[in-house]
């Protein structure tokens, strides 16, 4: 038995600027992402004095995704993105440190003249065990974003962790490829998990369908509704209430996979589910999920169905956003 006390947090809003509205001040922009980092050191640091092993923060630690997508004027986002480590990650740090307390949370971060959407791991002395780059990126996020390219996993104090960012979570794949790499707990700092144009609850769903399908836990963290952790059998521990600044928490047994202690423990030689699953893969099989392009790609490049990629498409198709978000406010 390995039991651990995870948290996820819910802030309820973001301070930020509106640059839709014409609001491109960078002093106040500035000034917006200070108060969020305030925020998420306030919110992590009650995790920590409810004696947390590992807390999850949403993505974006500092609030600043949507400025990446007014292209008007592209260094309002730029100017705000750091080198990693930095000092954003150094005011985090300090919080790990104090409560002897892993921390996971999203932030942009700049190398060379690249920026990437990251989840990074820090350990209880505030070192970084870990940073994972985003490898699915929502086309507006891909226009001044680099996505990453693999899914690596991480060394705890209590055990391998593996992180996903937001869009990650839609495709079963990636979850899949972290566990498959080792990883014992899956943490997904996020923006949203739920989608307009499916059923009812179909967020909950994705989530505990991501965790039953890998017989792993989940710890899911964003802004507003929806922060929740599932159990490696897709059991809901906790779930913070909608518009609500909280902070739930569970404790979860990295040794507690799903077992069968019916015939098939005989059968097969042992009742761990997650032991035996694993283990009937049949990836040769399975050459499809890898074809970069699959027969099905075929039936979505006619007009409607293709995604824009033109830099004229681009500029349209912001010029369309910005007129539809300014009308709204």
């Amino acid at each position: 038995m390995r039991e651990i006390r995870v948290a996820s947090i819910q802030p309820l809003s973001q301070p930020h600027i509106s640059p839709f509205d014409g609001d491109t001040d960078r002093g106040r922009a500035r000034q917006a992402a200070g108060e969020n980092l305030d925020l998420a050191c306030r919110l992590l640091a009650q995790a920590g004095e409810a004696g947390c092993d590992i807390a999850c923060y949403p993505e974006d630690i500092q609030g600043i995704a949507h400025y990446g997508y007014y292209l008007d004027d592209p260094e309002l986002f730029t100017f705000l993105i750091e080198p990693f480590p930095g000092p954003t990650t150094a005011r985090i740090a300090e919080v790990a440190r104090k409560y002897d307390m892993n921390i996971v949370f999203g932030v942009y971060e700049r190398e060379g003249d690249r920026i990437y959407n990251a989840a990074v791991l820090l350990g209880r002395e505030g070192e970084v065990s870990g940073k994972y780059r985003k490898v699915h990126l929502p086309y507006v996020e891909s226009w001044g974003v680099t996505p990453g390219d693999s899914f690596p996993v991480f060394e705890a104090d209590f055990g391998v962790v593996g992180l996903l960012v937001c869009y990650d979570l839609m495709f079963p794949e990636a979850a899949r490829a972290l566990v498959l790499n080792g990883a014992e707990i899956l943490f997904n700092p996020t923006m949203a998990y739920h989608v307009p144009y499916q059923c009812d609850g179909n967020g909950l769903m994705r989530v505990q369908m991501r965790a039953i399908d890998n017989f792993v836990p989940l710890v899911i963290s964003l802004c507003g509704q929806g922060s929740v952790i599932v159990d490696s059998d897709g059991r809901v521990l906790a779930q913070a209430r909608p518009g609500r600044e909280t902070i739930v928490t569970a404790t979860i047994d990295l040794d507690g996979t799903p077992v069968d202690r019916s015939h098939w423990d005989v059968l097969t030689g042992t009742d761990d589910v997650k032991a035996r699953f694993l283990q009937e893969r049949r990836p040769e099989a399975y050459g499809d999920l890898t074809a970069p392009r699959p027969p099905v790609l075929a039936r979505y490049q006619e007009k409607g169905k293709r995604l824009i990629s033109t830099r004229e498409e681009i500029r349209a198709a912001y010029e369309e956003i910005r007129r539809r978000w300014s009308s709204q406010r």
